[in-house]
């Protein structure tokens, strides 16, 4: 013997193994926080527990004995009808399938809907019992990402086409400002074999000092928007730091002393090799210092200082002015294309772009770069490149692989 759901004694016989499994069934249904329900083969209501007025609004009775097509949304009710009448006439069961009804208030409510067909004891389906799983909240932000995502695909896909088309405009440009130059050069050049009185020589050096100028920017312009798409690259070798740093110091003397500036250097007796780009690490110290030059004044002392950081991996480099320093204002922007720092009493030259690109260049060392100043005393430009070890040759560099050329 046993009890109803009530606790009323009833005797075995008196009911069949699906009635027992629809009691105990709607017992626990009660436990759940999901809509848990009962429906005939005529798609009606026959069981829906408390649930249901939380999720969807309805009282258990205000279902009961409907069907429920009645309840899904008007244009979903077609494609659905074809989905559940599969199920009734298959007595299959469906796992997962996404049902779209309306609240009582007219919003759409999505169900995450898993169902079994209920069987009397000759095997014979008479209805489905299931649950069904508020996700709508889930669906919804799930499209919302979708469209942010397919928005940002294309915003992205629209920014590449911009950087291409600026790196072609770039090249277009740089190939236009450098024919011209070519012609300069050459005639420059050819004027130079001539007997040429000192007045005359003075100009072709004028020339070609100005034409080395304009080649100098029109290739860092063309560096810039190459590093702005990521097309930029180093090609790093083993340097024996010392005898390179000491080479540069030498051929910078005559161009910090032809711009009215003294230029002091830092450097100890020995020094731990380097892998990097020799051409690319000369662009980023001259860089570094034609800024200091540019930003002091006439006599003003420029350092260059190296020395192992205290980060052991790395070497450290240093460019130290005792020129204007820069504004408080200007700081966050140091390192931004085309950034100008002005003052009132000099017009400086140039296109805004060294600090920049140094930054990209050091970088793609696998370095840092950095900056300390005060207004009026002057600034110290810091960067570092990792120095050469067995080590580095797998861990040290952030972008690319380590060249072999690097080995010993």
């Amino acid at each position: 013997m046993s009890n109803n759901p009530k606790g009323d004694p009833i005797l075995n016989s008196q009911i069949s193994q699906s009635q027992v499994e629809s009691m105990l069934f709607r017992c626990f249904a009660e436990e759940l926080n999901d809509i848990v329900w009962e429906g005939s083969n005529t798609i009606a209501v026959t069981f829906v527990n408390s649930k249901v007025y939380d999720i969807w609004g309805y009282k258990p009775e205000e279902l009961i004995g409907k069907n429920f097509l009645d309840f899904m949304v008007p244009s979903k009710r077609e494609e659905q009808k074809k989905v559940i009448d599969s199920m009734v006439e298959n007595k299959a069961a469906v796992n997962g399938i996404h049902l779209y009804y309306q609240h009582r208030n007219g919003k759409t409510l999505i169900f995450e809907t898993r169902a079994k067909p209920i069987l009397d004891n000759n095997g014979k389906c008479v209805g489905h019992r299931g649950i069904f799983r508020d996700v709508t909240n889930y669906i919804l932000q799930e499209k919302r990402l979708q469209k942010l995502y397919k928005q940002e695909k294309a915003a992205f896909t629209e920014l590449e086409n911009q950087m291409q088309q600026r790196l072609e405009f770039t090249r277009a440009l740089a190939h236009e400002l450098k024919t011209p130059l070519t012609v300069i050069q050459a005639a420059n050049e050819l004027m130079g074999t001539q007997v040429l009185s000192p007045e005359l020589t003075n100009i072709s050096d004028s020339i070609a000092r100005g034409v080395q100028s304009l080649q100098k920017r029109v290739n860092e312009l063309l560096d810039l928007a190459k590093g702005e798409v990521g097309m930029l690259t180093v090609n790093r070798k083993l340097i024996k730091t010392l005898p390179y740093i000491t080479n540069l110091i030498n051929d910078l003397k005559p161009m910090v002393k032809m711009r009215n500036r003294n230029l002091l250097t830092n450097i100890p007796n020995s020094l731990p090799n380097i892998c990097a780009d020799e051409q690319r690490l000369t662009q980023i110290i001259l860089n570094l210092v034609d800024n200091s030059i540019k930003y002091s004044t006439e006599k003003a002392a420029i350092t260059i200082s190296v020395r192992q950081d205290t980060n052991l991996d790395n070497i450290l480099f240093q460019v130290t002015d005792t020129g204007f320093g820069i504004p408080p204002d200007k700081q966050i922007e140091i390192f931004n294309p085309y950034a100008r720092i002005r003052k009132a009493e000099e017009h400086t030259t140039g296109l805004g772009i060294g600090l920049s690109l140094s930054r990209t260049l050091v970088e793609l060392h696998g370095g840092q770069i950095w900056f300390e100043t005060s207004e009026g005393i002057g600034s110290s430009f810091y960067f570092t490149i990792p120095k050469y070890t067995r080590k580095h040759m797998t861990t040290a560099f952030k972008k690319g692989q380590p060249d072999e050329n690097c080995h010993n």
